[in-house]
């Protein structure tokens, strides 16, 4: 119980026991405690560290005396009242808390700085609400940094990632970590880097994570959006030899936002794409109306207004579709259609 101010278990019960009987001597102590004397005579001398025992002068007692408690040659060791020692204990440890607390600050602030140089590293201008980084090293380093901060929504154009765009290439760790913590991530690829083995793997684990993807016959540049408030695009659809552009004006992103809302809606699902004309197609579009208006967060009753019929038929609809893939949250119903290329 005390142990935060420096008492561990053994010299907190020596210190108990002395309140309760100043008089022991440390014989009485040990055979109270059923302790080694040395066990004893160990925490008395931690509790004077702590200056929770005090010495005062007395005479040399006789050979195997006990009459007071911590007698050790000349000196004999008496307990400070515990509303000094034990306050004066605690006002010391508040104290080293105190200073703690303060190194911990200066140090999370040099931890900052530290970042930020890391993130800047490469950056060529800055200038209000456009960042300019130049090289693959900075564009990585500041994609990491937009993807780990990003809280609740990532949408990414991904058209390559190997060879001179390898800084672009999807790091499906992070953003399994970032699907994990409740952010939404929506990426679109090029349809002719489908079949190449490590992007279908790594499709197939964002997919299997929680990520929804599409595909489109072509890409302007390499693009990732988070949370609607930060934006960074390639400054060539080919290269990053020329790096890549920050964006956090207002106005620019509305219309980036536009630009990846026009291809998420022109783009094809993998799974629409392998079961074209099949399972997708046993679905209304009613169904799948619905199914896309639950993904974008609408509410029951305004998924039912937008589709004209009742709340009672909007969710007899959302009972029979989780029914019908065997989902039993709405997590895992959205998950399934997506899987079915229904969203």
């Amino acid at each position: 119980m005390l142990r935060v101010l420096g008492l561990d278990a053994g010299t907190e019960s020596v210190y108990r026991l002395m309140l309760e009987h100043p008089s022991w001597g440390v014989d009485a102590l040990a055979e109270a405690l059923g302790a080694a004397r040395a066990d004893v005579l160990t925490a008395l001398d931690r509790l004077a560290d702590l200056a929770l025992l005090r010495a005062a002068a007395d005479t040399e007692p006789d050979a195997g005396s006990d009459d007071d408690a911590g007698t050790r040659g000349p000196t004999t060791l008496r307990l400070v009242p515990p509303q000094t020692g034990l306050a004066a204990l605690l006002a010391r440890r508040e104290e080293e808390l105190r200073r703690t607390q303060l190194e911990v600050d200066a140090t999370r602030a040099a931890v900052a700085d530290l970042l930020a140089d890391y993130t800047a590293q490469g950056r060529e201008s800055a200038t209000g609400a456009v960042e300019r980084f130049t090289g693959p090293d900075a564009v990585r380093r500041c994609l990491e940094h937009l993807t780990l901060h990003a809280a609740a929504d990532l949408r990414v154009f991904a058209p390559t990632g190997t060879g001179e765009n390898a800084a672009w290439e999807l790091d499906v760790p992070l953003y399994e970590d970032r699907i994990a913590q409740g952010v939404r991530v929506r990426v679109i690829h090029l349809d002719s880097t489908a079949g190449s083995p490590e992007r279908r793997r790594a499709m197939r684990r964002l997919a299997q994570a929680g990520a929804e993807i599409r595909t489109v016959p072509s890409l302007p540049l390499h693009m990732s959006i988070a949370d609607g408030e930060s934006a960074l695009l390639s400054t060539s659809a080919h290269t990053t030899r020329q790096g890549a552009v920050l964006i956090r004006e207002p106005s620019a992103l509305v219309g980036l936002h536009a630009l990846f809302s026009h291809l998420w809606d022109e783009g094809t699902s993998p799974a629409a794409a392998a079961h074209e004309a099949g399972e997708a197609a046993d679905y209304s579009a009613q169904e799948r109306a619905l199914l896309r208006f639950l993904a974008d967060g609408l509410t029951d009753e305004a998924v039912a207004r937008k589709l004209g019929i009742s709340l009672r038929s909007e969710r007899r609809m959302i009972s029979g579709l989780s029914e019908r893939f065997g989902a039993h949250s709405r997590f895992q119903l959205g998950l399934q259609a997506a899987q079915r290329g229904l969203l």
